[in-house]
């Protein structure tokens, strides 16, 4: 039934727990996962992670303290960017005046030190932080819920972007379509090619860069098979 994709309800973990023998730590973990799975908001899935993290017995398997808080918070990428864009010391208030939606001073001076903790800023001569990196991958947790959670975040910031009334660029449109399926491979396909063709883009932009932009790409289906 599970394997067809029926939820498992908490009255059913008990009978699970003692049909696979797990000891009481065990139990503990497999009720976490289970809750993880099947959590409804972001809210809830982020809170069931953070508990999964504390129990696992060795936590950096499963997601690297620094990378978890780095995917965690959308104002991390941000800055990251931004400091290409504008010079940054170590007063931050000139650059949290430009952030949008707005974030503050000492939430971006503890997203300043992880980025240093993680190696992907420092110092200039000028005094300036800069990247060290032209870029940050999710890499090895391209599909775990971290990153999930990351998605959530950035799509939460379209919906801000739709619904404010400023000077901000910006271009959203969306539609609804019925196609085959090889119609759909297709699209996919071609979803695919585009971001590897703006990534090209970004890497051989030469010129300073001017703006932190957001790119998000929605494709899924309304009907199910």
């Amino acid at each position: 039934d599970i394997v067809k994709g029926k939820k498992l309800s908490s009255r059913m973990i008990p009978k699970f727990v003692e049909v696979l023998g797990l000891n009481k730590k065990e139990a503990r973990y497999f009720e976490t996962l289970v809750n993880l799975d099947q959590a409804k908001t972001a809210m809830e899935r982020n809170a069931f992670f953070e508990e999964l993290l504390k129990q696992h017995p060795d936590s950096h398997r499963i997601l690297n303290e620094d990378a978890y808080e780095y995917y965690n918070h959308w104002y991390n990428s941000v800055l990251f960017t931004a400091l290409e864009v504008v010079d940054v010391s170590d007063d931050l208030e000139p650059v949290q005046k430009l952030i949008f939606p707005k974030v503050s001073v000492g939430t971006l001076k503890r997203s300043l030190e992880l980025l240093e903790r993680l190696g992907f800023v420092r110092k200039n001569e000028d005094g300036f932080w800069k990247s060290c990196r032209e870029s940050v991958s999710s890499g090895a947790y391209n599909n775990s819920d971290l990153v999930r959670q990351y998605q959530l975040q950035c799509f939460e910031l379209s919906k801000q972007a739709l619904l404010a009334n400023n000077e901000n660029p910006s271009d959203m449109g969306t539609f609804t379509f019925s196609v085959s399926d090889d119609a759909f491979k297709a699209i996919a396909k071609e979803i695919q090619g585009l971001k590897a063709r703006v990534r090209k883009i970004i890497a051989q932009d030469r010129k300073k860069a001017t703006g932190v932009h957001q790119l998000n790409i929605h494709l899924f289906t309304n009907l199910k098979k």
